[in-house]
């Protein structure tokens, strides 16, 4: 039996950039903590998860639990950790000669043993209420600020033992305090020290980041190498990363508080490859997707980012090509090469949601009709100006911005553009959901010409969303029909280049219709 300790809400430092989560909720690599997690724990293994009473996790967070057999218990967020292990354990019911593993909610490690009555060590690196591990004696002291660290090696958040009812007994002996119930047991029934060298802690801020910076580091792409405070990427794609790199090199100077340092680029005669500064910030897909930051915290992120692109568009140079180039034209090709690729009919009407609608080629025509009228203004353009690409800085409210084009429409070289592009690129985040299906949160299945389609717009999202229409309003003059019509031909055009995802290829369409659905709406007030 795993037991993941997760009922307390996380430390207020984290609070301030990711709303009331428990320690599991976090998110790491575009997921939640808790799928690391549970992928560490052998199949056909009771799982059992506390949470805080009050927390109720979404829809499709809830899916995902319920699939992999995992038990939620729900605590009083008044409970110590002791008395939160003991309240879970006597909650259900479970075979007491079976061994117990627990897993503190904010830990992950690449892998776990199976053997029990071990505790798990690591070498501390920083200053926390870490509990001390006492080489000489086997048990364990408290931290205490006043007194110097008296061992490297402290308590990491794994255990397991082979006789539970045992742990419960000597916790509730010693006043429900965790530590001295751990260590009556050592001294009753002992616990092996098991030192694990690769350790991610994301119970505090500082450790939260650099444990991402850790877990990237050893699961990036060989495009992508982190080194210190140093990005590489390197790609046989030379014309694009070059173009890239280009852009941070080209832009003017003013515009680059809003970039990483540009550190080098290097050219072989199949690579190319440049380095910037790595940044121990959020990009915004994960704060839209698995944050509970609230509506007025986004608008201040909006701002931000509006802030970015009314500067980039004080930058202006002469027209070049028709913003419609980037919709119309490009389209249209895209989807004839998603049929190719699918076979997907794209000439067919579709039934979704059990009601009629026009095909995606007609979907693809008839929302041109409510674009932007094109104000054949050209500026610096970032390109792909999404949540993915966005990082935001709590402490001074600003973002950085990663990953720019660098290509205009007729693919050549530039850094300059039509800012409505930019603003389609954040819209698509925003009001078009586009991370919440890249991270899989939504339900698409078609058969026989019928698709249905779902996902989650909170009430909170909806605010948020109203909140960056006025944004747009305001500083773009752009209404909430252009926006939807912008979403649904950035939607149409992605569809081929999801080729080896036809359940991501389902949730653009799905949010096509969706989007369809929404102009009508307004057009009808």
């Amino acid at each position: 039996m795993y037991l993941i300790t997760s009922a307390a809400f996380i430390d207020s430092e984290l609070q301030s950039e990711f709303g009331p989560l428990p320690p599991s909720f976090l998110p790491v690599g575009n997921k939640r903590l808790f799928h690391h997690q549970l992928a560490l724990i052998p199949s056909g293994k009771r799982i059992l998860l506390t949470l805080p009473e009050g927390f109720c996790p979404g829809p499709y967070d809830s899916k995902t639990l319920a699939e992999k057999g995992v038990e939620i218990l729900y605590l009083p967020t008044r409970l110590s950790l002791g008395e939160s292990v003991v309240f879970a354990l006597n909650l259900i019911e479970f075979d007491p000669k079976k061994p117990l593993h627990i897993l503190h909610g904010d830990t992950l490690f690449n892998e776990l043993p199976t053997d029990t009555d071990l505790i798990g060590l690591s070498q501390v690196e920083d200053n926390y209420d870490w509990a001390e591990y006492d080489a000489e004696t086997g048990l364990l002291n408290k931290y205490q600020a006043e007194l110097p660290s008296q061992s490297e090696l402290i308590v990491n958040g794994f255990f397991s033992f082979s006789a539970p009812k045992t742990l419960i007994r000597h916790i509730i002996t010693a006043g429900w305090d965790f530590i001295d119930g751990l260590n009556g047991y050592i001294r009753d029934k002992g616990l092996t020290p098991c030192q694990f060298d690769k350790w991610y802690d994301f119970g505090h801020s500082q450790t939260y980041y650099q444990s991402k910076t850790r877990m990237t580091t050893q699961r990036a792409f060989n495009e992508m190498a982190i080194a210190g405070h140093v990005v590489t990427k390197s790609s046989q794609k030379k014309f694009k990363l070059a173009a890239e790199a280009n852009w941070y090199q080209s832009i003017p100077g003013p515009l680059r508080i809003y970039t990483p340092q540009l550190l080098a680029t290097e050219e072989t005669s199949s690579h190319f490859g440049y380095s910037i500064e790595y940044l121990h910030l959020t990009a915004l897909n994960e704060l839209y997707v698995f944050s509970q930051l609230p509506a007025f915290a986004w608008k201040k992120i909006l701002k931000a980012c509006c802030q970015f692109l009314q500067d980039a568009a004080s930058y202006k140079t002469e027209p070049q090509a028709s913003f419609h180039e980037l919709f119309a034209g490009k389209t249209q090709d895209r989807l004839k090469e998603f049929a190719l690729q699918s076979q997907f009919d794209v000439q067919q009407p579709l039934i979704v949601n059990d009601t009629p609608k026009p095909s995606l080629v007609e979907l693809a025509e008839g929302s041109l009709a409510y674009l932007p009228v094109d104000n054949n203004q050209m500026n610096v353009l970032h390109g792909d100006f999404c949540f993915s690409n966005i990082l935001y800085d709590f402490r001074t409210c600003s973002i950085k911005v990663i990953d720019p084009r660098g290509i205009n429409a007729r693919n050549q070289q530039c850094i300059h553009g039509n800012t409505l592009y930019d603003v389609a690129k954040l819209a698509h985040s925003v009001i078009g959901l586009y991370d919440s299906i890249i991270a899989g949160y939504f339900r698409a299945e078609y058969k026989e010409n019928a698709l249905h389609f779902d996902i989650a717009v909170t009430e909170r999202r909806e605010q948020i969303m109203a909140d960056f229409v006025e944004q747009m309003r305001c500083h773009f003059d752009i209404n909430e029909i252009q926006l939807c019509a912008m979403q649904i031909q950035l939607f149409i055009s992605m569809l081929p280049l999801h080729c080896d995802r036809p359940d991501r290829q389902l949730g653009f369409i799905g949010n096509a219709y969706r989007l369809y659905d929404k102009i009508k709406t307004l057009s009808e007030k």
